[in-house]
């Protein structure tokens, strides 16, 4: 899966990768992370973070991680909240669904 990916009802996702010299865990296949691109109620643009559970942590401990529980097709848990807007859903099977 490369980005964006659009993930419907307005939300799109980019990976954000990471990949040191000698990868602790080649499972992450260097995606560190998501952008998730979407738009605030009033229509404008907002984007949020989601660090991936596993890897992060090695890197900064503390920041809140998200379970991939599938690559293909991409499915996360528990739910994404933007702190930013308080646009609320879940990513399941590559797709977006309101909370």
């Amino acid at each position: 899966m490369t980005g964006p990916v659009d993930l419907g009802h307005g939300h799109t996702l980019e990976f954000v990768a990471w990949k040191p010299d000698a990868d602790p865990n080649p499972r992450y296949t260097g995606r560190y992370g998501a952008h998730v691109h979407h738009r605030t109620p009033d229509g404008r643009n907002c984007v949020g973070f989601v660090a991936f559970a596993g890897l992060p942590e090695q890197i900064a401990p503390g920041p809140p991680t998200w379970t991939v529980e599938s690559w293909e097709p991409l499915t996360l848990s528990p739910s994404l909240l933007c702190r930013a807007c308080g646009d609320h859903g879940f990513i399941r099977a590559g797709r977006w669904e309101p909370a």
